[in-house]
């Protein structure tokens, strides 16, 4: 790993030979590879053979194993290399469109909500107009319901048989429905000290089980 930066990303990547071709087998998930806790929390993965995302995963394990990073990264986020200013600029998408008229909405599920950034970016966009709720298990530093502030933002924290622990954050963009699966919380520590890896759930199907099965 990198030194001073915990590795926090869940990402296994396997690079097959097939006939005469290599294909890369990735795995990105939102909780730990341990077999304790996989039986006591609710995460969420995907498996994917897809080429954008195995150059990635093979960029990510370059960074961590000889501190070169790409240039661009063709589809995953990755903190501390610009996660915090993704969330921020897709919460500022969503607040440019409800000022602009059109419909806009977030949903956000997560272990703690605690980035000061992150928490005055989503009071902006509640007073422009955007529909937010967050599901959060643990710490929330955000007060919702707030009048003038914070009234159309809604925090449920889910309390059931196992622990919730996956991270979904689900962004209208003007109908183009951004959904991804992290690691990371909005944390300071996540955002700025920790490794992380964001990836797009982009197959259709996948995308409408997650809104409207796991957030719905």
């Amino acid at each position: 790993g990198l030194v001073g930066l915990k590795t926090h990303c869940k990402v296994t990547l396997v690079v097959r030979r097939e006939g005469n071709e290599l294909v890369r087998y990735c795995h990105f998930g939102t909780g730990n590879y341990n077999p304790n806790t996989a039986r006591l929390y609710t995460d969420l993965s995907l498996f994917t053979a897809r080429r954008d995302l195995g150059e990635d995963a093979t960029a990510l394990f370059n960074l961590l194993t000889s501190c070169t990073a790409p240039r661009s990264w063709k589809k995953l986020v990755v903190a501390p290399l610009g996660f915090q200013e993704s969330i921020l600029g897709y919460i500022e998408n969503e607040a440019r469109a409800a000022r602009e008229g059109r419909p806009a909405r977030i949903i956000a599920k997560m272990n703690s909500l605690v980035d000061p950034d992150a928490i005055m970016a989503l009071y902006r966009a509640s007073q422009a107009g955007v529909e937010i709720d967050l599901i959060v298990r643990g710490i929330c530093c955000l007060r919702p319901g707030v009048p003038g502030l914070s009234e159309r933002i809604r925090v449920r924290s889910i309390v059931d048989r196992f622990l919730e622990h996956s991270r979904i954050y689900f962004f209208h963009a003007g109908g183009a429905e951004r959904v991804y699966i992290a690691s990371a919380d909005w944390m300071p520590r996540n955002f700025h000290r920790r490794v992380e890896v964001m990836v797009p759930i982009e197959e259709p199907k996948l995308k409408d089980r997650i809104v409207h099965e796991v957030l719905g």
